[in-house]
């Protein structure tokens, strides 16, 4: 099989290297995002971006003919999409108002339609309850298994059976007892177990119960937990439902990571599975029988971990993974035989291509790629790397360089959004890939706070906005200098949303480190912050618990850490990019930082476009990225024009 794929990668199309990649190429929409097969194996089901929507459209794999095509508006993204059968489609929709707005937490309505594009329905629409799909039951093809919550009810997650063709719901009457946030189906779509925690006194301080349905009957087992509020999440079955898998913690009193537990019904006994050293889950694969094969981690490049080895499906992946090795394979669906996977592909200088391959014929064939006009020859690898920040916490990161260049380079410290859970990762970063084609070294760092790295590091990142957060990005440059790759005299911080802040409160903060600052889409009045801003956020009944654990309180204090009352500590030249139509952090703090900024006669430039929090529109993104790089070329390049090639027209 190795040889089978390694020949149809050399058989796809190539590029002159050499040529300048255009800006646009970088930076374009998605030509396909996602893509399933159908469980007769006949069709294929992609999500794709046009315009600000991401749409779906089904194909029909014997000739490669589109068949249909599903479109719900401005800023409707399809999300998800799964077979509900080979005549249902199913389509998670959302609002989605910028390329850097987090999911969690955002309205999803699910509709179906048919392949063929008729009787489109929405099943279900998000507004006091919320859904999560739990089981496809294939062998009801009218039905799903849905969990629901209400917001005004006080009963958890209930189980629903949905209708596909006409959105009616049926209430299930074995339901787990007490107040459960989550349920598990087994792969015959019994519900098994449901997750319930019960809180403390104080915030964040939580006992979790399993419920597990054992010989017909529901039993409590409440888990031996070595620490406060322990995770535990839900991840799958073997396909025999002897065993039931689930993501949790609470085995770790410090210095915690997400493992994978397995529960045996018949023993009725628990057993850790499988945990990286320093590193949280952030994937899985499943056989087409439901079998969960292997769990993926953060760190590292495309480290993952097998849990059923010697399964079908896991010897068809890991013959993938050795096939396109390092690189990441995850097999997006099978056909209901198994006889059918189609599987993505992506790497650092990979954006992403499908694949679909046939176990009969031990062969594999090529479908589509994400950004198929990128000249993948020209990308460059992304290293990871790790150092210990002042007080001594392990800090992990990756950094991606120019061809051929090591040292003294032009640094530019990418810092990511949240800032509480999301991470940067190993892959594809059109940023850091752009960047490293003019000539300019990047450095991400996921500073404490983020996600990904067990939740006492996420932890340590509480009540330390502009503080030691800011200090491990800090210490991420002192690391750069000291190995010889950044040149101290050309370094600039850039950032979007809590990256943002970070930017422009690092030449606040560290004015002697950076020569420049990029903030996009960012919170800059700290006291204003999710008040009276106007966001999306300050709508939620949690935000004032939500800041007072995590950024803090008190007008004396967030002032001490607001860029727009500390701007007189500015000394280097700012680019503030912001969108007008931004809900999650509205213009008003940029605005408010311009305001700012004039009266101290502080040095800046200015690009506000009609956009939301992080630019969709392709156009906008251009004019984005040769601004900041035209901006870098000022400041700590060559100072020189962008090439006539690289623009996008």
């Amino acid at each position: 099989m190795q040889k089978l794929v390694l020949s149809l990668l050399l058989c796809l199309a190539s590029f002159a290297a050499g040529a300048a990649i255009k800006t646009i190429d970088f930076f374009d929409h998605a030509k396909v995002k996602n893509m399933k097969i159908s469980p007769d194996g006949k069709q294929l089901a992609f999500n794709y971006e046009e315009g600000s929507e991401v749409r779906l459209a089904v194909m029909q794999l014997s000739n490669m003919q589109i068949k249909s095509s599903f479109a719900f508006g401005e800023n409707k993204h399809v999300l998800n999409f799964h077979w509900a059968n080979n005549d249902r489609v199913l389509m998670e929709v959302a609002e989605v108002t910028g390329n850097l707005v987090s999911m969690q937490g955002t309205s999803v309505d699910l509709y179906a339609a048919n392949p063929d594009g008729r009787r489109r329905t929405q099943l279900f629409q998000t507004n006091m309850s919320t859904y999560t799909i739990l089981h496809l039951l294939p062998d009801q093809p009218d039905r799903i298994l849905i969990g629901k919550y209400h917001w005004a009810e006080k009963n958890g997650m209930r189980a629903f059976t949905l209708d596909v063709n006409r959105g009616t719901e049926r209430f299930l009457d074995d339901q787990p007892p007490g107040v459960v946030a989550s349920l598990m189906a087994d792969n015959s779509g019994t519900l098994r177990m449901g997750i319930e925690f019960i809180e403390g006194k104080e915030f964040d301080q939580n006992k979790a119960v399993l419920h597990i349905k054992q010989q017909g009957q529901w039993q409590r087992m409440e888990l031996p937990s070595r620490r406060v509020n322990p995770l535990v999440q839900p991840l799958g079955f073997s396909a025999d439902n002897k065993i039931a898998y689930f993501i949790s913690n609470f085995d770790l009193a410090e210095g915690d990571r997400q493992g994978v537990f397995a529960y045996d019904f018949d023993n009725k006994t628990l057993e850790l599975v499988a945990r990286h050293e320093y590193s949280d889950i952030n994937g899985r694969s499943v056989a087409h029988d439901g079998e969960l094969l292997a769990v993926n981690y953060v760190a590292g490049i495309a480290e993952h971990e097998f849990i059923t080895a010697s399964h079908p499906g896991a010897l068809l992946l890991a013959g993938l993974k050795n096939a396109f090795e390092g690189q990441k394979v995850t097999i997006t669906s099978f056909d209901r035989k198994g006889q059918l996977a189609l599987f993505h592909v992506s790497g650092d200088r990979n954006p992403g291509e499908f694949y679909l391959y046939d176990m009969q014929k031990k062969q594999a064939r090529y479908l589509a790629s994400v950004k198929p006009n990128l000249d993948v020859k020209q990308l460059v690898p992304m290293q990871t790397v790790s150092f210990a920040a002042r007080d001594g916490l392990a800090l992990h990161g990756y950094l991606t360089l120019p061809q051929q260049q090591s040292s003294k380079l032009p640094l530019i410290v990418n810092v990511h959004g949240g800032p509480y859970g999301p991470y940067d990762s190993w892959g594809f970063n059109a940023e850091a890939q752009f960047f490293a084609h003019h000539g300019y070294a990047t450095l991400q760092v996921n500073f404490r706070g983020s996600g990904g790295y067990g939740e006492d590091f996420q932890r340590a990142g509480r009540l330390q906005w502009g503080r030691a957060m800011q200090d491990d990005l800090a210490d991420a440059v002192h690391w750069a200098v000291a190995q010889g790759i950044a040149d101290p005299e050309r370094v600039c911080i850039y950032g979007g949303s809590y990256g943002g802040y970070a930017a422009i409160w690092g030449v606040i903060k560290d004015p002697e480190l950076y020569r420049c600052a990029v903030g996009y889409v960012g919170v800059y009045d700290m006291p204003l912050f999710f008040k009276g801003d106007g966001s999306d956020a300050s709508r939620s009944r949690n935000i004032g618990q939500y800041l007072r654990s995590h950024v803090g309180e008190g007008q004396e204090y967030l002032q001490s850490i607001s860029p727009v009352h500390n701007v007189d500590k500015i000394q280097v030249p700012l680019l503030i990019v912001h969108g007008s139509k931004d809900v999650r952090v509205p213009i008003v703090h940029a605005n408010n930082l311009r305001r700012a900024l004039d009266a101290a006669g502080k040095q800046y430039q200015w690009l506000v476009k009609e956009d939301g929090h992080g630019f969709y529109q392709v156009a906008n993104r251009v004019e984005l990225y040769e601004t900041m790089l035209t901006f870098f070329n000022q400041h700590i390049g060559q100072k020189t024009p962008l090439p006539v090639e690289n623009r996008a027209n």
